[in-house]
C-alpha cells in the first residue's frame, strides 16, 4: 500500500519482521518492499514556501518537547534549532503556549491522517488477527515512546484548556470509527459481540495505559515500557475474545 505523497515520521515499525517471526504471514507476502510492510507515522504535506519557516519551528520544537519536556526548552533554544530569529519565531506565536496550541492541532491532523492508513482493513489482508493486534500495539507503543515529552505535555494542558480538549476528543472519535471497522471486517474472529463498543473501550484502555507510562518518572518510564510492549497485545486480544487461529478458520468456513 503506498502512502503517495505522504510524508513519514522518522519512527518506522518494522511489522513484517514480527509477522515472520509469528509465521502469521504468507509466505507471498514475505516478498513485499519494505517500504510497504511498515507502519509509519503519516505528515501531510506543507502548502507552500510560505510555510517553510513555520514548519522548522514546528519540527524543532516537536524534536526538544519530546526529548526533553515543555517546562525545560525555551523559546530561544526553538529559535536556534529551526534557524530562524526570535522576531520570526513572535510574527507566528504569541508566546511558547500558543506554539504548543499549534503543535497539537497538527498531530491531531497528522494522527487522522496517519490511523486512516494504518487501520485501513485492505492493510491487514492475509494477516492473522493476533499478528494485527500485536503489531498495532508495538507501534502505539513506539510512537509514544519516541514522542514522550511532547505528549506528556498535551495530557497537562487538556486538563484546563477546553480547544485541547475538543481537538482529543474529536480525535479519538475519529481513531474509534476506523478501529469499529477494522474489527467489523474480523468479526468472526472474535468473540466480542460488539465491534464499535469493544473498539472504543479497548481505545481507552490501550491510550490508558501509554498516558500513565509517559507520566512516570524517567527512572521508572524505561520498566512501565517493558511491561506495557509485553502486556498490551495481550489485552486486546483478551477483551475482544480473539479466537485461535484453527477456531476462527472452522467459524470462517
Amino acid at each position: 500500500m503506498r502512502l503517495g505523497s505522504c510524508f513519514r515520521y522518522r519512527s518506522r515499525v518494522k511489522t513484517e519482521a514480527t509477522l515472520r517471526l509469528l509465521h502469521m504471514i504468507p509466505r507471498s507476502q514475505h516478498a513485499q518492499s519494505a517500504d510497504e510492510s511498515m507502519l509509519r507515522w503519516i505528515r501531510p504535506p506543507r502548502q507552500g514556501r510560505t510555510r517553510e519557516t513555520l514548519g522548522r519551528i514546528l519540527e524543532a520544537a516537536e524534536d526538544l518537547f519530546s526529548r526533553k519536556g515543555f517546562d525545560r526548552v525555551s523559546v530561544v533554544e526553538v529559535v536556534r534549532s529551526a534557524g530562524t530569529s526570535i522576531g520570526g519565531f513572535y510574527r507566528r506565536f504569541s508566546s511558547k503556549d500558543d506554539l504548543l496550541h499549534a503543535l497539537h492541532e497538527r498531530f491531531c491532523i497528522e494522527a487522522k491522517a496517519t490511523a486512516a492508513a494504518v487501520l485501513d482493513p485492505a492493510r491487514w489482508q492475509g494477516v492473522s488477527t493476533p499478528a494485527m493486534f500485536q503489531a498495532l500495539a508495538d507501534f502505539l507503543i513506539d510512537v509514544y515512546r519516541e514522542r514522550r515529552g511532547l505528549f506528556r505535555a498535551f495530557l497537562v494542558r487538556a486538563i484546563t484548556d477546553s480547544e485541547t480538549n475538543r481537538r482529543n476528543q474529536d480525535l479519538f472519535d475519529f481513531l474509534a470509527t476506523k478501529m469499529a471497522a477494522l474489527l467489523d471486517e474480523r468479526r468472526t474472529d472474535l468473540k466480542h459481540p460488539n465491534p464499535e463498543l469493544g473498539a472504543r473501550f479497548m481505545l481507552r484502555v490501550g491510550l490508558g495505559a501509554l498516558n500513565h507510562m509517559i507520566v512516570m518518572p524517567e527512572a521508572v518510564q524505561t520498566t512501565e515500557e517493558k511491561m506495557v510492549r509485553q502486556e498490551l497485545a495481550r489485552v486486546f486480544r483478551g477483551y475482544l475474545g480473539v479466537r485461535p487461529l484453527q477456531m476462527a478458520a472452522r467459524t470462517a468456513s
